[in-house]
């Protein structure tokens, strides 16, 4: 047991995911998407969960869903850097996965990652489809993956 809880997201934990965003920058993550990301948070339509580890937010993630409910995408799902590599990038994915099964059956699923954590959604049976070069910034490049049931 990792000690961990997983809610929706609130205004209240914005800190907490700027905070978490900030220790993935700018080795994961271009100081350029961080305006994205605030807007991201500000928006009412998403779909957002925080992870917390006893009480402490060190996780964040979601999904959006198409109009035509067909596909669901993976929107900014991070962790705090400090926390990488134990298991709760893995928890936190697994439980938007069956979110979006459970709320959404039968739709695709989708994400755009780098190339410094494809590695990591392949092993949940994501399959890379697309590769732009500098996709994100500069040497920083875009992979679109796709679940693969």
């Amino acid at each position: 047991d990792l000690g961990m809880r997983i809610v929706p997201y609130d205004s209240k934990y914005f800190e907490n995911c700027i905070n978490i965003i900030q220790s993935n920058t700018p080795k994961f993550i271009d100081y350029s998407e961080h305006s994205e990301y605030k807007d991201y948070l500000s928006r009412d339509d998403k779909i957002y969960f925080v992870l917390f580890r006893k009480s402490n937010i060190i996780a964040c993630g979601g999904y959006d869903v198409n109009e035509s409910r067909t596909k669901a995408g993976f929107t900014w799902g991070l962790v705090y850097s400090n926390y990488h590599n134990q298991g709760y990038g893995s928890e936190l994915l697994k439980y938007r996965i069956k979110h979006i099964k459970v709320n959404f059956p039968g739709v695709e699923i989708h994400l755009n990652t780098s190339q410094y954590t494809y590695g990591f959604f392949e092993k949940f049976g994501f399959a890379v489809k697309q590769i732009t070069k500098n996709g994100f910034a500069v040497g920083m490049d875009k992979y679109f993956m796709i679940l693969q049931e």
